[in-house]
């Protein structure tokens, strides 16, 4: 079987993106009339201050949505989970079993009776690609065992 890569991306942050538009609106919108109507220094400075947190939020939140990821790599001899400062990685000779919990987005691949692997699906997209993900797991299990 040819190699599987999945990319499980986070949900976006929309709190966040909602705090950042707000700010970055009022900002600019205090900022214009700041210079526009010749008010105080201080207004404009602070309403650029204001402008600025909301386009630093918004960067921060793109950044953390893209580092956040995981990225789950199948071959046909084992598996590698990358993501989150933390590598993971196994042959599935050494599988002994693999379990998916009921009503969860969760899979555990068991390596004996100590060492096992988490995979967590965080809602949306990657909820959506958790049968994908399990059926190349089984496949490839099926194929070793």
């Amino acid at each position: 079987m040819p190699e599987r890569t999945f990319f499980l991306k986070p949900r976006p942050p929309l709190r966040a993106f909602a705090i950042a538009a707000a700010l970055s609106l009022v900002g600019a919108l205090f900022l214009v009339l700041a210079l526009q109507l010749e008010w105080h220094v201080v207004v404009a400075v602070l309403a650029a201050l204001v402008l600025a947190v909301g386009i630093t939020l918004f960067a921060v939140a793109l950044v953390a949505m893209a580092r956040l990821g995981v990225r789950i790599t199948l071959t046909d001899e084992g598996y590698h989970v990358s993501g989150t400062n933390q590598e993971h990685s196994g042959a599935w000779a050494d599988v002994t079993k693999v379990t998916q919990a009921v009503d969860s987005a969760h899979i555990t691949i068991y390596h004996g009776n100590v060492r096992r692997t988490h995979l967590i699906f965080p809602g949306g997209p990657a909820q959506e690609q958790m049968p994908e993900v399990v059926e190349a797991i089984t496949e490839r299990l099926r194929r070793v065992k």
